[in-house]
């Protein structure tokens, strides 16, 4: 394939067409190979339940059924919660329990490393951007999209000294209403990266994502437990669910609930199916022997 595409193009140039005609040959020739899946629908199905976090979905809600500004900004500590948020609204949405302006949505993230992979020429990135922005334009309000690591659009792709990020090419779009956008990232990273340009700051609107408490933490725990015991095969009790929040809390420092008590139980999980196997073997060769020597 590639003898042939070389072929054409030396073709094309001996008989004296220009480098433009060249280059747009050999776009069409790569971009079925070149362009990335840059926008990710979240499936509902697929998602783990959302506990105690109502009183921040329902804040998003009522920031994208707003005219002007219906972006909103996720800050909070790593491990809080934040895509689990998001993750809520795709499974309400799914369900239908949402305002007639958001039924029939859906949510896709927008994956901002696949954006700017690949991106040899100027103009690919921000070509990239425009088609996935077009999208949710053309969808009239019915793909949000979802920035994961929103800090990121600050500069990514730039290569004309600040003019042509991620960011500035956002802006018109989140301004005039014409897109629904959710964005989540670290206070410290909003405050290094958002805060400094204060026009992208006052496109979105700011939620605060507060630690949920051990109480809350054990409620969420007991929420993914069926999922939990479902992939391990294993039954979780409630009190080893208190005892993951409680432990975590007291033993893993420098991180956030409920991040830290779900890895604590999972890692619990695992534990025991590795151990599991040698006790029913050991099980079974006892059984074995106490039948042999009767």
């Amino acid at each position: 394939m590639e003898q042939a595409m070389l072929a054409r193009v030396l073709a094309v140039t001996s008989v004296g067409l220009s480098w433009a005609v060249v280059w747009s040959l050999l776009s069409q020739q790569l971009k079925p190979f070149s362009t990335p899946a840059i926008l990710r629908t979240l499936d509902a199905g697929m998602l783990d339940p959302v506990i105690g976090r109502d009183d921040d979905i329902d804040r998003i809600i009522c920031i994208l059924c707003r005219r002007t500004k219906n972006c909103a900004a996720l800050v909070g500590p790593a491990g809080v919660g934040k895509t689990a948020i998001v993750e809520g609204l795709a499974r309400r949405i799914a369900a239908g329990t949402v305002p007639e302006a958001l039924v029939g949505a859906r949510v896709a993230e927008l994956d901002v490393g696949a954006m700017v992979a690949g991106t040899h020429w100027r103009g690919m990135f921000e070509q990239r951007l425009k088609d996935a922005i077009k999208k949710a334009e053309d969808s009239a309000g019915k793909l949000i999209l979802f920035i994961d690591e929103m800090h990121m659009i600050v500069g990514a792709g730039d290569q004309r000294g600040g003019t042509g990020d991620a960011a500035n090419i956002l802006k018109p779009a989140l301004a005039r209403g014409r897109i629904r956008c959710i964005g989540a990232t670290t206070t410290e990273e909003y405050r290094k990266y958002i805060q400094r340009d204060a026009a992208l700051e006052r496109r979105f609107q700011r939620v605060d994502v507060d630690e949920p408490t051990v109480q809350a933490t054990v409620a969420i725990l007991q929420g993914l437990k069926q999922r939990y015991q479902d992939y391990h095969g294993l039954i979780i009790s409630d009190d080893a669910l208190v005892a993951a929040a409680h432990l975590a809390g007291h033993y893993i420092t420098g991180r956030q609930f409920p991040d830290k008590a779900i890895d604590l139980m999972d890692e619990a999980c695992t534990s025991v199916r590795l151990h599991q196997p040698k006790q029913i073997r050991d099980k079974k060769t006892s059984t074995v022997n106490a039948v042999q020597e009767s």
